[in-house]
């Protein structure tokens, strides 16, 4: 699929994603207070700040900024839905310089808030604004407002050839959380790089309508195991780690998502990663050195920052062959000879 259809696709899910249940809350954050010339708020989505994900490591680059640049800085944590356009607010009304929104479910609230803020500039990591039918999804250009897209395809991908390279029981699975583009590009990815390795091995899907509650992915993985699936990627975000909890406790293997997962447990065999530090830092550069620009998109794959990691290292458990297979596969992916798809059929 080629990118415009992909993100006219974004936007039409953009309407959906404000009425889905699960996401968000109210409350302050932190702050590096003291006279910066610049100042940058976070708002985080539901996951919460420590969802060793999306949330966390965008968290990173922030931090990260606030060390070598010297921003002020503060993160402003959701804990409902509610919480969503209240923080925002609260962070353009407190005269940060830019205002980073955490996750796709904050799409049309931050193009609501930038709205009514014009002055200030926001950032919304896995946002996409434009495209047709833009109006109806409350997702239009704005001058002060900037989409950051992530390809996770590609990622999922690779992923993919090492499950294919790896299942003992021709059966692998993922955990999706809610059933969102953002979550849908990785699993796309994933059942076409198993396809692509080894056309015979199964692979089940399911979603748990959730980011959060680590029991409901847990359960969807058990049911997964039960049903022959020996590798379980989560795409869930905090309640993925249920999955993988819940594959380390059958014995089985699992793959993290988003950033390095190995430390959830010995069954994780690689992550898909997702240049969030990497992305986050740089746009926060970008306002402190004058070249950022609100209207338009960002794109960070691998044809866009070809240095970047999509994938943790490998254990000595994946198959053998994965990694030269990986490293075959990201060349085609960096020339684009191969186009993973982004949507789930």
């Amino acid at each position: 699929m080629n990118r415009k259809t992909w993100f006219v696709r974004m936007t039409a899910f953009a309407a959906v994603a404000v009425l889905v249940v699960g996401a968000v809350g109210c409350g302050g954050g932190d702050d590096d207070a003291g006279g910066s010339e610049f100042s940058i708020g976070l708002v985080t989505d539901t996951a919460g700040p420590n969802d060793r994900g999306f949330n966390e490591f965008s968290i990173a680059g922030l931090e990260k900024a606030g060390d070598e640049l010297g921003v002020d800085t503060r993160v402003y944590v959701s804990a409902v839905e509610d919480d969503y356009i209240p923080n925002l607010t609260a962070a353009a009304e407190d005269g940060h310089d830019l205002v980073i929104a955490v996750g796709f479910l904050l799409v049309a609230q931050t193009d609501q808030v930038a709205q009514e803020f014009p002055d200030t500039k926001f950032a919304g990591v896995d946002h996409f604004y434009g495209g047709d039918g833009c109006e109806d999804a409350g997702t239009c250009e704005q001058p002060n407002l900037l989409g950051m897209q992530y390809p996770s395809e590609e990622a999922g991908y690779l992923a993919g050839i090492v499950a294919a390279l790896t299942t003992e029981s021709k059966t692998v699975s993922t955990v999706g959380g809610i059933k969102i583009p953002p979550v849908d590009n990785w699993i796309a990815g994933f059942q076409a790089g198993v396809a692509a390795t080894d056309p015979s091995v199964k692979t089940l899907n399911a979603y748990s309508q959730d980011f959060v509650d680590q029991a409901k992915c847990k359960e969807i993985a058990l049911d997964q195991i039960s049903q022959g699936s020996d590798i379980v990627f989560q795409v869930a975000g905090d309640c993925g780690l249920g999955a993988i909890d819940g594959a380390c406790e059958e014995g089985k293997w699992a793959i993290g998502v988003d950033a390095d997962q190995s430390g959830q447990g010995d069954c994780v065999i690689t992550s898909a990663l997702k240049p969030l530090e990497a992305s986050v830092f740089s746009v926060i550069e970008s306002v402190v050195d004058g070249t950022f620009e609100g209207g338009t998109n960002l794109f960070f794959g691998i044809q866009d920052l070809p240095d970047a990691d999509l994938l943790a290292p490998l254990s000595d458990d994946v198959g053998e062959g994965a990694q030269d297979a990986v490293d075959e596969a990201l060349e085609g992916l960096t020339s684009g000879d191969i186009d993973p798809p982004s949507t789930v059929e």
